[in-house]
This record gives C-alpha cells, sequence and structure tokens, in this order.
C-alpha cells in the first residue's frame, strides 16, 4: 500500500504527497480525485507517486498511520502523560488539532476507515498506554479495541457538532465513560 521511506528525504517527500491528498480532500471528494490530480497538483510525474504508494488508497492510508504516529510520537506516554486522565487529555486535544484531515474524512465519507486504521495500527505496533503493556496479549487486544473504537467515535461525534465543548470537558467524559459502569452513566 504505501513504502516505507529509508532517507529522510524520502520520507519528507511521501509526507509531502500525503499532505498534498489532504488538501485535495478538503475541496474534492475522495472518489473525485485521482491520481493524475495529486501529481499535477504537486507538480510531480505519476512515476514519482508509485515510488512512495502503490495506490490512492494507499496515500491515505499513509496519511491516516503517519498522523496517528504523529500522536504517539507528540509526547503521549511520557512523562507528560502520567496518568490515565493526562493520556485522554493530551489524545483529545492531538484531536482537535486535526480538524482538516477530519473534515476531509467527513466530507468524503471516510470517517469510518479512521477508526479501523487506528485500532489496526495500534494493536500492530503496540501503541498502547504503558498500564495495559503487562496484561496478556489477548486481553491487551480486546482492552485497546474496545477503548480506541469508543475513543474514535467520540472524536468524530465532538467533530461533527462542531467540537461543543473544550478538550477538557472530552476528558472528563470519557473519564468517566471508563471508570463508572455504562448502567450508571
Amino acid at each position: 500500500m504505501y513504502k516505507l521511506c529509508k532517507t529522510e528525504q524520502s520520507t519528507q517527500r511521501q509526507r509531502q504527497l500525503e499532505h498534498g491528498l489532504l488538501r485535495l480532500m478538503l475541496v474534492k471528494r475522495y472518489e473525485e480525485i485521482s491520481i493524475s490530480d495529486l501529481c499535477e497538483r504537486m507538480n510531480i510525474p505519476r512515476k514519482s507517486f508509485y515510488r512512495y504508494f502503490s495506490s490512492k488508497d494507499g496515500a491515505l492510508f499513509a496519511l491516516l498511520d503517519h498522523t496517528m504516529l504523529d500522536f504517539y510520537e507528540s509526547g503521549f506516554h511520557t512523562a507528560d502523560a502520567e496518568t490515565a486522565l493526562d493520556e485522554l487529555e493530551l489524545f483529545f486535544v492531538f484531536w482537535y488539532r486535526q480538524k482538516e484531515l477530519l473534515d476531509a474524512l467527513q466530507r468524503s465519507g471516510l470517517s469510518g476507515i479512521l477508526v479501523e486504521r487506528a485500532t489496526e495500527l495500534a494493536a500492530k505496533e503496540r501503541l498502547m498506554p504503558k498500564r495495559i503493556k503487562s496484561w496478556s496479549t489477548d486481553r491487551r487486544d480486546l482492552a485497546l479495541s474496545f477503548a480506541l473504537c469508543g475513543l474514535m467515535s467520540m472524536i468524530l461525534h465532538w467533530h461533527r457538532q462542531g467540537y461543543p465543548v473544550s478538550p477538557e470537558e472530552m476528558t472528563a467524559v470519557a473519564a468517566a465513560m471508563l471508570t463508572r459502569p455504562l448502567i450508571e452513566l
């Protein structure tokens, strides 16, 4: 789908193409965008596109995966996030700042792909809070899928509503949902 780059220069070029796709998705629906459109926008030959991606879907998946890896590398699981509440707040602040990506996905009806890619990448790369890394693989994978699907769905709903509350308020709502039996909510 997309290639793992070996040099900083090729990584930067791949990310530029991903962001070119995002820019196009802000003005056109994904299904209306062709690889030629993207190459024309980026002023590159088609063969250059195929150095990095096998298809337009590959570019979209790379954009989503790299965005999620940016989140992970942005401080999630570091000394800045010493508690689960801190981790949740970092999560909501990060996704609040990803409005353009969420707008583009919603415009094309692709929001569900974000949830799917998030859970797949988290499981594959073992991107999870440090507190559950010691759990058994089955238990950890189930807990991760449950929590991440719910949290990503909250992000998408929050975005569709126009961010009516702050990231801190979303953190409080998520914390309540994750710490109390659902029947009590």
